[in-house]
């Protein structure tokens, strides 16, 4: 019986992953800002600076700052997307070893989760801090898988 990692290449299927890790938040944004009663939401122009005052008047502060932090936290994974995405199909077409890229992947989904969670629980300027360098590991590994796709790939002549 063949596994799942070997009829399909686990470094591509990351990528549907980060993208569902990466709309997490604003899902659970949206059960903060209506306090679980999801059929409240207004789906109308949900981006509006309108609906954010006055999600700003009705929520407690506490709570409307947890709203910001999750729509924030969507908004940077949805921004890192393409590097991530592009470090992936980078490796692929550079031939990279499939459990090189694997390796890779695993670390930035496990490093992302570690970013989700203490951006949707922080609350003191030390986690903001922690934060940026759980991001930064997460684009280093990005830039390394790119570069070494770059060197893979620098040799071949057309």
């Amino acid at each position: 019986m063949t596994s799942l990692f070997e009829t399909y290449n686990p470094s591509i299927l990351a990528i549907p992953a980060y993208y569902m890790l990466s709309v997490l938040p604003h899902g659970y944004a949206i059960n903060v800002a209506t306090q679980g009663k999801l059929n409240a939401w207004d789906n109308r122009n949900p981006r509006s600076t309108d609906l954010k005052a006055s999600l700003k008047q009705r929520l407690p502060a506490e709570t409307f700052a947890k709203y910001e932090r999750l729509e924030a936290c969507h908004a940077n994974g949805m921004e890192n997307l393409p590097l991530f995405a592009s470090a992936v199909i980078l490796g692929n077409m550079a031939g990279l070893k499939k459990q090189d890229l694997t390796a890779f992947v695993g670390t930035f989904l496990a490093i992302r989760i570690a970013y989700t969670a203490v951006y949707a629980t922080n609350q003191t300027q030390g986690l903001a801090l922690i934060r940026t360098g759980i991001f930064n590991a997460g684009v280093l590994l990005c830039l390394r898988t790119i570069i070494q796709a770059a060197r893979a790939l620098g040799g071949t002549r057309v």
